[in-house]
Order: C-alpha cells, then sequence, then structure tokens
C-alpha cells in the first residue's frame, strides 16, 4: 500500500502489474485508489500519473463523500420503517398462530406484517419476514413496472421482448440482446420518478446499445431532468435496501 498527497487529502493506492501497456485507475467506496500499470513501470511515473489525474480523482472522492450509507439491517419490528415509491411506512409486526406463511400488506399508510410462531430463533424469524417482504415488493414492482413500460415504449417507438425483475446487486437495469428488459426489484422503493428514469433508459437502449451522444439526446426527450435523477440514485441508491 501506497500513500499520496493530493489537495488537502491524503490517499492511499495500491499498484497491480499487468500486461497493458497505459495506466488505468479506479476508486472504490473505500476511496482506496487502484493503479492498473505495465509490469515495468516506474513508481515516480505512477505518482506522477496520479498527480495529473488529481482534479479527476478529487471529484470522485467528493462524489464518494456525497454517498449515504446503506441502511442498518432490518430487525423487522413494530415501529420500524421500509420505503415504497419514495414514502417510508410505519410497520405494525405481530405473530399469529393460526397461520403458516409471513402475511405483508400496505394498508392505511402502515406494512402490517404476521407472522407464524413456528420460528426456532430470532434469526429464523428475521430471514422469513425479509423473505416475505421482498416477494411483496417483487410483485409490486412487476406491477408498476411494466405500467410504466407501457407509459414510456408509446413515447419512445419501441417494443420489448420480455420483463424480468431480479435481485441484482450492482445495477437498477439492464436490456439483453434478446430485448429483454431486467430491472432491480430495489427501485420500486424510490420515488416513481426515479423507477421512470430506470425503465426509460433500459427502453432507450433498445435503440442505441451504447451511451452514445444519441442515446442521451433521445432519453432526454422524454426524461428531460435525467441528470437529476441519475444523480439522486447516485447519493441515495445504496439506502434502498433491506
Amino acid at each position: 500500500m501506497h500513500k499520496i498527497n493530493l489537495g488537502d487529502k491524503t490517499l492511499n493506492y495500491e499498484i497491480i502489474r499487468t500486461d497493458r501497456k497505459t495506466i488505468g485507475l479506479g476508486i472504490d467506496e473505500s476511496k482506496l485508489i487502484t493503479v492498473r500499470a505495465p509490469k515495468k513501470i516506474e513508481q515516480e511515473k505512477v505518482m506522477s500519473v496520479l498527480k495529473d489525474k488529481s482534479s479527476w480523482i478529487l471529484e470522485k472522492i467528493k462524489e464518494i463523500d456525497s454517498i449515504k450509507p446503506a441502511p442498518k439491517p432490518k430487525e423487522f419490528l413494530s415501529g420500524e420503517k421500509l420505503p415504497y415509491l419514495g414514502r417510508r411506512y410505519r410497520l405494525k409486526v405481530e405473530k399469529d398462530e393460526g397461520i403458516k406463511r409471513v402475511e405483508v400488506k400496505l394498508y392505511k399508510g402502515k406494512f402490517y406484517i404476521e407472522y407464524p410462531g413456528d420460528y426456532n430463533s430470532e434469526s429464523e424469524r428475521i430471514e422469513g419476514i425479509r423473505e416475505a417482504v421482498v416477494n411483496w415488493y417483487r410483485e409490486h414492482a412487476r406491477v408498476k413496472l411494466k405500467e410504466r413500460i407501457e407509459e414510456y415504449k408509446e413515447q419512445l417507438d419501441v417494443e420489448p421482448n420480455k420483463v424480468f425483475i431480479k435481485n441484482q446487486k450492482t445495477r437498477w437495469g439492464s436490456c439483453s440482446s434478446r430485448k429483454n428488459l431486467n430491472f432491480n426489484w430495489k427501485i420500486i422503493m424510490a420515488p416513481m420518478s426515479i423507477a421512470d428514469y430506470v425503465v426509460a433508459h433500459e427502453l432507450t437502449h433498445l435503440l442505441y446499445d451504447n451511451h452514445s451522444k444519441e442515446f442521451w439526446q433521445t432519453l432526454g426527450s422524454v426524461i428531460p431532468d435525467y441528470e437529476e435523477r441519475l444523480e439522486w440514485l447516485k447519493v441515495n441508491g445504496r439506502r434502498l435496501d433491506l
């Protein structure tokens, strides 16, 4: 591990020697700079590149500092809150010896969760409820996102093949070569305007399989403030979790 002073910050960086001919930089959430460099390049040259790229590096560090941390894992107790379409709803959780599986419903501004009494431990209870809550989100995401797809596919004059709601760790959506659209169920926790951005983004990929100037212009024709919505996701995306 090495250190370098850039601006008023002292940052850690590591060098990974590869067969590449140029230097590549990456920064992770811990602010560690990864330098992928040719095997024979000298460390002085690496430091020179880091200083030349200091403005870019410090801007990335600023972006990382603005990202809100992931929430603490839910214990699924009464009084906790869960987000749905940008609003946070309080939980009312009760045990019901007369049921065999967890039941989840959103009613009059509250999430009502009932769970059976045959769990052997607290961790088993939490995981059982978590699974049921995720299923609830997935089903509601399926309905809501398909509604928004119908809206934006008309505006973009495109027709997707199939739509899948998945548990994706690093993506909010994707578009396959077969014109299938994949969406992360967690996006249904965000405001509808943010879900709209993700839907329109993936539908635009049916026209462009890249992020070219034409892609962003077309997306902007249906989501004029897409930059603000994308920024919201960058800052708040980690908060959309259980």
